[in-house]
């Protein structure tokens, strides 16, 4: 691989080593930066720091777990962080669901890293409590999880209820669990696991991608098996003659609302864990590399940003001067979503161009406000400059996941999560 490249994977090791504590991986290896275990952050520079192959990063990828277990609440809820300066919890968006959704899948990659099937019979009292918690989310048992505003990691935008991104590593959370539960020898908890699995996956796809091909004769038949899934509602706002069709999954689905722009971490999560088939998966890559959503680099968590006067512009977004147009949330870039789109990438099959973005991937890496290679965790969504933390564990972590991902030809660690059935040709 070009030098580049192979520089920032050695510089990535070392972001992580910086980040590694006896309580796992803090989210950012500055002093003043994040302090803490998150969940959702440990699980996925995980993906990456497991695929290394060096025991000391190993090793924090089993103490984040310890650490998150320790402090999982009496009903079972994973908290949102944990102090690895005081082991505090933090009461800031304390409720995020997707805390459980990525611990499930943390299990799942240490146990597929290790084969550690003691380590998993000591820790299944706290999965399945975890998925327990979820499936309480489910508020109205429609087999989707309802989330709140701000809910999940985008912690400051007004994603709401039926959320893709969330529901996306529902999905894949349950597959995790049926495979957990059959290696901890508890067998009788797969069968329901999957099926529950395969009603996400229906839901999803029935709900969330709205496809030019369901004119008016299939539009009746669709909106009959919504009603069996107690989701009759939303198909007010899914209007062929107000939302014909959109190459990619909606964000979320709420009361009398739905979110219209795409939310391009979920679609690439969608992607990997299997919610999408090869046409959608096709559609949305395309439409990624149609809008630009890698440039100036790699990538863009939304498309297109969103505006004051847009229904979705909220006043908060201007806390801290975070969420304004193509910053943060709203249309800044992420490493650590570079990483993913570079996975699905390969798994669609686009190679050469995975294999062109990972040197992308590895230019936005190695900016700096102050020195080179500052691993940001996020850019300025017009301009690329670096902005947040430096030193950011999940950045240098999905550049890890990525490399490997275009080395090995594979998006490995998503493989077993089941692939998308296809869909049949529309008349």
């Amino acid at each position: 691989m070009p030098a580049l490249i192979e520089e920032a994977r050695a510089q990535a090791l070392q972001v992580l080593r910086r980040c590694a504590t006896p309580l796992g991986f803090k989210a950012s290896a500055l002093q003043h930066g994040y302090p803490h275990v998150w969940a959702r952050d440990a699980a996925i520079t995980a993906l990456g720091a497991g695929l290394a192959g060096e025991a000391d990063l190993l090793q924090a990828v089993r103490g984040s777990l310890d650490t998150l277990t320790q402090h999982q609440s009496e009903l079972g809820l994973i908290p949102l962080n944990v102090s690895v300066e005081d082991r505090t919890i933090s009461p800031e968006n304390a409720g995020a669901v997707d805390s459980n959704l990525w611990y499930l899948l943390h299990h799942r990659l240490y146990y597929q890293l290790t084969g550690d099937r003691a380590y998993l019979a000591d820790h299944w009292d706290a999965i399945d409590r975890a998925l327990t918690w979820l499936r309480y989310q489910d508020m109205n048992e429609c087999g989707l999880l309802e989330v709140p505003e701000a809910g999940d990691w985008m912690d400051l935008l007004a994603v709401r209820y039926n959320v893709l991104y969330d529901n996306v590593l529902w999905h894949a959370a349950l597959r995790a669990y049926a495979t957990l539960a059959e290696a901890a020898g508890r067998p009788a908890f797969r069968p329901r696991a999957l099926e529950m699995a395969a009603g996400v996956h229906e839901r999803l796809n029935l709900l969330l991608w709205i496809d030019r091909c369901w004119v008016p004769a299939h539009f009746a038949e669709r909106l009959d098996r919504l009603k069996a899934m107690r989701l009759e509602w939303y198909m007010l706002y899914h209007n062929v003659g107000t939302i014909s069709s959109r190459p990619y999954y909606l964000p979320y689905v709420a009361f009398r609302e739905y979110g219209d722009y795409c939310d391009v971490l979920g679609n690439l999560l969608a992607i990997l864990c299997g919610v999408a088939d090869s046409q959608r998966s096709d559609s949305i890559i395309r439409y990624l590399y149609q809008v630009g959503a890698a440039q100036p680099l790699p990538t863009k968590a939304i498309h297109p940003v969103i505006y004051p006067g847009h229904p979705d512009w909220r006043e908060y977004y201007r806390s801290r001067n975070l969420n304004l147009p193509h910053q943060y949330h709203n249309g800044g870039i992420w490493p650590m979503i570079g990483g993913f789109h570079i996975a699905a990438l390969v798994k669609t099959g686009w190679q050469r161009e995975a294999e062109s973005l990972l040197e992308d991937l590895a230019r936005a890496c190695q900016l700096g406000v102050r020195e080179p290679w500052e691993f940001n965790e996020w850019l300025h969504g017009e301009t690329g400059h670096p902005m947040g933390y430096a030193g950011q564990a999940w950045s240098a972590g999905m550049y890890l996941y990525a490399y490997e991902a275009v080395r090995q030809r594979r998006a490995p660690l998503f493989d077993d999560l089941g692939a998308a059935p296809e869909r049949p040709a529309q008349p």
